[in-house]
C-alpha cells in the first residue's frame, strides 16, 4: 500500500502538471486563432466565455499526452535517484510497479471519458449555440445551413434549408415518406415547419406529391407528428466534435434521426470505448524509461524519447483508423482497437526486453 501510494503520488503529480501545461498551450494557440474573431463579436469577457467553454475539450483531448509525459517523468526519476535498481533488488519487478500505478491511471482514463462524453458536448454545444446567436435577432430566427441537411427520421428522408437555434423552426423542408420497404409514397415540400410543445410540428405552406395521382396536392398547413425533436434538429445541422454516449449509442443503432451511417455512429462508440484504455497504453510505452541507470549517460532518456514517439505514433494511428472507420472503409470494432492493441503489445514486447 505504501508503495502503491508513494508511485501514484509521483506520477499523478507530473502527469497533472503536464495536462495543465499542454492544456494551457493549447489554449493559447487556440485562442491566436480565434481572438480576433471573437473580439469582433465582444470584448475581452467573450475572450473568456470562449476560452472557459473551450476548456473541457482540450483537457480531454490533453490528458493521453499527459498521462504519456508524467509517467515518463515519473519513471525518470525513479531511474536518476536509483529507486527503480533498488526496487528491483527488492525483488519489485516492473510488473509489479505498473500493476501499483492501475488504479491512478483508472483514475486518468475515467477523468477523460468525463470530459469527453459528458462536460465536453455541453460545452461545445453552449459554444456553438452562443457563437451562432450573436447578432441574430432571436433564437427563433432560422438560420441557413452551409449545405442543405440532409437526415433519416424513422422511415423518412428529410432535407432543410435553415434550422433555428433552438431548433423549433425550419424553411425550405422536404420530406420523403417510405414504406417498410423503402419504396416513397409521398414527396412532401413546405415552405417552412413550426413546433409547438403541445401540437408537435406543423408544415406550412406544402405541396403534396403521391405517386398514384398526376398533380400535386396543395395546403395551408399539415400535421407533421412523427418529425424530429427540436434538439436534435439543432444538433444535427450545428453539430459539434463531441457527442454525448446516448446519441452516438442510439445512432450506431440506427434509432432517431441521424445524418451520417451507421459506420460513422459505430465507430465513436467503439473509440470513445479504446479511449478509456489509451492511458494504460501510454503507461505501458513510458515504463522503460525506468531501466536507464545513472552511470549509463542518457539510457533512461533515450528510453523515454523512443516511449515518447511511440505515444504520439499511437494517437496518430488511432485517429487515422478512426477517420478511415467513419468513413465505412474498416469496420468500427476493428478501426477503434487496432492501435490499442497493436501498441500494446510493442510495449510489453520493450518491458519484456528491459527485464530480461
Amino acid at each position: 500500500m505504501t508503495l502503491r501510494r508513494y508511485l501514484s503520488r509521483l506520477f499523478l503529480g507530473r502527469a497533472l502538471g503536464a495536462l495543465l501545461a499542454l492544456a494551457g498551450l493549447l489554449q493559447l494557440l487556440d485562442l491566436l486563432d480565434r481572438a480576433s474573431e471573437v473580439l469582433a463579436r465582444g470584448g475581452v469577457l467573450d475572450v473568456l466565455r470562449y476560452a472557459g467553454l473551450r476548456l473541457p475539450t482540450l483537457l480531454g483531448q490533453a490528458v493521453p499526452l499527459a498521462v504519456l509525459v508524467g509517467a515518463a517523468l515519473a519513471f525518470l526519476r525513479l531511474s536518476a535517484s536509483s529507486e527503480m535498481a533498488a526496487l528491483r533488488a527488492a525483488g519489485v519487478g516492473a510488473w509489479r510497479v505498473l500493476g501499483a500505478l492501475l488504479p491512478a491511471c483508472a483514475l486518468a482514463a475515467a477523468v477523460q471519458g468525463a470530459l469527453l462524453l459528458v462536460v465536453a458536448p455541453r460545452t461545445e454545444r453552449a459554444l456553438a449555440d452562443w457563437w451562432d446567436g450573436r447578432g441574430v435577432a432571436a433564437a427563433g430566427e432560422p438560420i441557413a445551413v452551409p449545405h442543405r441537411l440532409w437526415l433519416r427520421s424513422g422511415g423518412d428522408v428529410v432535407a432543410v434549408d435553415a434550422v433555428s437555434l433552438d431548433g423549433r423552426r425550419l424553411e425550405g423542408v422536404l420530406v420523403v415518406r417510405r414504406e417498410e420497404e423503402g419504396r416513397a409514397v409521398a414527396r412532401i415540400e413546405a415552405r417552412r415547419a413550426e413546433h409547438d410543445a403541445a401540437a408537435g410540428w406543423t408544415l406550412r405552406e406544402v405541396s403534396v406529391v403521391r405517386p398514384a395521382r398526376a398533380r400535386a396536392e396543395a395546403m395551408a398547413e399539415l400535421a407533421w407528428p412523427d418529425g424530429p425533436a427540436p434538439a436534435t434538429m439543432r444538433d444535427l445541422a450545428r453539430p459539434t466534435e463531441a457527442q454525448p454516449l446516448d446519441r452516438l449509442l442510439a445512432g450506431s443503432r440506427g434509432e432517431g434521426a441521424v445524418a451520417r451511417g451507421a459506420a460513422f455512429y459505430g465507430t465513436r462508440v467503439q473509440s470513445a470505448a479504446a479511449a478509456l484504455a489509451t492511458p494504460f497504453v501510454m503507461l505501458l510505452l513510458a515504463a522503460p524509461a525506468a531501466f536507464g541507470l545513472p552511470r549509463q549517460g542518457g539510457g533512461a532518456a533515450r528510453r523515454a524519447a523512443v516511449g515518447l514517439a511511440l505515444g504520439l505514433g499511437y494517437l496518430l494511428a488511432a485517429g487515422l483508423l478512426g477517420a478511415l472507420g467513419e468513413a465505412g472503409l474498416l469496420p468500427p470494432a476493428l478501426a477503434a482497437w487496432t492501435a490499442p492493441f497493436v501498441f500494446a503489445a510493442a510495449g510489453v514486447l520493450l518491458l519484456q526486453r528491459e527485464e530480461g
